[in-house]
């Protein structure tokens, strides 16, 4: 993949939308819903690594009564996310510039009602397994974050990482369903939201795996 060109003054860009991010994100830990303007029994969807944004733009378009917040940890990317969101003017959409690391410095237990990972980076190249975000730490990380029975949803066009991530969920307690390795021609395609990644690489043919996880939290 080619390497993608550095943007810029985006500082200055970043300013100009600063309605749709938070310079100290872990300030509103517990306390999201309030920072955001939204009422206690909104739901809150959690999108971890959300690129340029047309997943996070359609998706909180499509929920106007959730509250969205889309973590990106690359400044360059998040910024079109961003832009395309002020643009657009979605009132329930909202960005964090921050490292999936770091979670638990953002969200209370319970907090979250769903995570949204799409396209993650597979880390097959450099056998590094435990940087991927279906590693079991990160899985613990996810389950605290969530109310009980709260879900991930999970694609990907890696077979490998499929295959890796089906173990993790599996070892760790969680509930699969909705278990396809061709998502485009399941019966859940209709409601699915397309990335950015996800159209090159359906262009490309290669099929898209998906998953949701119930986390096994009572």
């Amino acid at each position: 993949m080619a390497r993608q060109r550095s943007k810029k003054h985006i500082p200055e860009r970043m300013e100009i939308c600063h309605e749709r991010w938070f310079d100290a994100p872990m300030l509103n830990k517990g306390n999201w819903r309030q920072a955001c303007g939204f009422p206690e029994e909104c739901e809150i969807y959690l999108e971890i690594g959300c690129g340029k944004g047309k997943f996070c733009t359609e998706t909180a378009t499509a929920n106007p009564n959730v509250l969205y917040i889309a973590l990106e940890r690359d400044s360059s990317v998040i910024l079109s996310a961003i832009e395309k969101a002020h643009a657009l003017e979605i009132p329930n959409l909202f960005f964090i510039n921050a490292d999936a690391q770091l979670l638990e410095n953002l969200f209370d237990d319970g907090e979250v009602d769903r995570i949204y990972i799409n396209f993650c980076d597979p880390w097959t190249r450099r056998r590094k397994p435990k940087r991927r975000l279906t590693y079991k730490d990160f899985l613990n990380k996810y389950e605290m974050l969530l109310k009980p029975a709260g879900q991930i949803r999970f694609k990907t066009d890696n077979d490998e990482l499929f295959d890796f991530s089906l173990e993790e969920f599996s070892e760790c307690g969680w509930d699969l369903s909705e278990q396809t390795r061709d998502l485009h021609n399941s019966e859940w395609d209709g409601a699915n939201v397309r990335t950015e990644f996800e159209q090159k690489f359906a262009d490309q043919g290669i099929t898209i795996k998906r998953v949701v996880a119930a986390s096994p939290r009572k």
